[in-house]
């Protein structure tokens, strides 16, 4: 019985030891840089954080936290660079606190470590979400896709939030969303082009038949007009010289005259 308390007692310092509280003391962390990139992998969103962080309190950092969305697919990887030291989190929500004194590690005053997070989100994925937990002089995402890289937010001198309701949500580009590449763009442009260019000839020629139809009528008007005239001319000469009866006369030039009036009327209409 004593053996299994001992056994018991030794198993639970042996936790104590390895996953320190949240509330341990980070007070003096600040983050230089913190790096992250989005790309496609086969188990979905694969997400990279590379965070440099600096202790800019008076008293040495034993232990480190960092947030991430929930919907993770895996566990995290968290790992310090220089050392290759992968850090066992103790999970509290979103939260993940790494006791740095478990594998031989401290941050002193001005001192400086780079952390790599590695974990995987759903590939319709739309949303990154990050709330900060230490002061930030620089953030940055990016979207990357093959060779094509996009940045979808950069921020600096950012203070730090524990509440996730005041969590960053920034917009992912899924692979079908993702911008077009200069190439396309290109491409896009030149079809964008030559149909202005259609548009503008076909344009052009209705106009020039439309006016070429304006002259011709224009034409056939004014040489009916001056027909008219003449008829009315010679229409009066033989009514001076008594060719034609008065009721002849009357009939025709009336005929003639209204004829003429609609012409030049039709005339003054094509010339406003």
């Amino acid at each position: 019985m004593k053996k299994t308390g001992v056994i018991i007692l030794v198993g639970m310092m042996t936790l104590i030891a390895l996953y320190p509280s949240v509330s341990a003391n980070d007070s003096g962390i600040v983050v230089d840089q913190e790096l992250v990139t989005v790309s496609l992998a086969n188990k979905g969103l694969q997400v990279d954080e590379i965070i440099k962080v600096t202790n800019k309190g008076t008293e040495n950092v034993t232990s480190l936290r960092f947030w991430i969305q929930q919907n993770t697919q895996d566990k995290p990887k968290i790992v310090e660079l220089q050392s290759g030291i992968e850090l066992i989190p103790l999970i509290t929500g979103n939260i993940r606190t790494c006791n740095l004194s478990a594998v031989n590690l401290t941050i002193e005053p001005d001192a400086s470590i780079t952390i790599e997070l590695t974990y995987y989100l759903p590939s319709n994925e739309q949303n990154f979400v990050k709330t900060l937990l230490y002061d930030t002089i620089s953030f940055s995402v990016t979207y990357k896709e093959g060779n094509n890289e996009w940045n979808l937010f950069q921020g600096e001198h950012l203070l730090y939030g524990s509440d996730v309701n005041n969590a960053m949500q920034i917009r992912l580009y899924k692979p079908t969303e993702a911008p077009l590449n200069i190439t396309s763009i290109v491409i896009v442009f030149v079809i964008v082009i030559i149909a202005l260019a259609l548009l503008l000839l076909l344009l052009k020629k209705k106009r020039s038949k439309t006016k070429k139809a304006v002259v011709e009528s224009e034409d056939t008007l004014t040489t009916k007009k001056t027909l008219l005239l003449s008829l009315l001319k010679d229409l009066e000469k033989q009514y001076r010289g008594k060719a034609i009866s008065d009721e002849t006369y009357n009939k025709i030039k009336d005929e003639y005259k209204q004829q003429a009036v609609d012409t030049m009327k039709k005339l003054d209409d094509l010339k406003k």
